[in-house]
């Protein structure tokens, strides 16, 4: 059993180093803006090629400075709007999951892609994306339940790039067996922990008379195209029960990883280091990239001043400083 470690004492910072046609019909001629590697036609970005789609997300900017109605623009839309709702609450706390993940960039308003000509759709609530080769499939494709010969499903788990070269036509018969799938992967090993994903949550009162909250995670996140592994801390100001808002402070990630990606071209990597931040957020990416991770294993330590320029907290913790469970796969 894994077992979270917290060290609340002196901590002595180490040195820093270093989502017919594919909107509307082909009469219409839909508008197509050249971008970088990549078009926006009608609602949906689409990549010509695997390669390009792989050549454009290592150039995050590209994608999120686009003009088009993003996954990532409706989300935060909603937050704006909330007399606006167009997502189910059960589809904003999936999305919640992949918050400031590249791939809610990539996806349009609808969940959808078009990459080498196939219409990709992620369901984030059932993690399965469903892939075709019939773009006329556009206005049905979240509907259909099950497997066909036109539309293949697959898990958010698999590395669904590499498998369609290899010419599969799916890893799931239908949205049934994905539930009963996830249902069984998902199980906690620990508290707060998966084998992909581990957290802390705590409060702490300040000498301010605020309180403050830090979350802390690292994660092996898979969407099926985009898998990434990073480690993240938060620190918030409670303002007034139950709201918290964003309050800059120190923030000191430590990390140690090793990895083999499914990608031949990156292969295996390895590496010890520590960075510090001044910010209410800090996120270390360790890898992002359209082919998924075969092993890795994940360990990070962190330091996260109480309460900011507001001061520190009562009782002596002037800091969470606090280790992870570590994570790991296929080793």
């Amino acid at each position: 059993m894994k077992k979270q470690i917290l060290k609340l004492g002196v901590f002595v910072l180490p040195v820093v180093f270093g989502w017919g046609c594919i909107s509307g019909s082909i009469e219409e001629e839909p508008k197509i803006e050249s971008i970088a590697n990549f078009k926006v036609i009608g609602k949906s970005l689409s990549f010509d090629s695997f390669e390009s789609y792989e050549n454009s997300i290592q150039n995050p900017e590209s994608i999120t400075k686009t003009p088009f109605t993003s996954l990532a623009r409706l989300v935060s839309n909603e937050e704006l709007n909330v007399n606006k709702r167009v997502l189910s609450d059960e589809q904003t706390f999936a999305l919640k999951e992949y918050e400031n993940s590249l791939i809610l960039d990539i996806l349009d308003e609808d969940g959808m892609v078009v990459i080498d000509g196939k219409l990709f759709y992620l369901d984030f609530v059932n993690k399965v994306a469903l892939v075709t080769s019939n773009l006329d499939l556009r206005e049905s494709l979240k509907d259909i339940q099950n497997g066909s010969d036109e539309v293949f499903i697959f898990s958010f788990e698999d590395d669904i790039i590499g498998l369609l070269e290899e010419g599969s036509t799916g890893t799931i018969s239908s949205l049934s067996q994905s539930i009963t799938e996830n249902n069984r992967v998902n199980v906690f090993v620990g508290d707060n922990c998966d084998w992909d994903e581990c957290r802390y949550n705590n409060n702490v009162d300040g000498d301010t008379g605020y309180e403050y909250r830090v979350e802390a995670k690292h994660v092996y996140q898979s969407s099926g195209i985009y898998f990434k592994l990073f480690s993240q801390a938060k620190h918030m100001k409670r303002q007034s029960p139950p709201i918290y808002s964003a309050e800059d402070t120190d923030i000191t990630i430590s990390w140690d990883y090793w990895y083999k990606s499914k990608k031949n071209s990156i292969g295996t990597r390895y590496d010890i280091g520590t960075r510090s931040k001044w910010d209410n957020v800090f996120e270390i990416q360790h890898y992002a990239s359209s082919r998924g991770l075969e092993k890795y294993r994940l360990d990070s330590e962190f330091y996260v001043e109480v309460g900011g320029d507001h001061g520190s907290g009562i009782g002596g913790f002037t800091y969470w400083s606090f280790e992870l469970f570590r994570i790991s796969k296929g080793m």
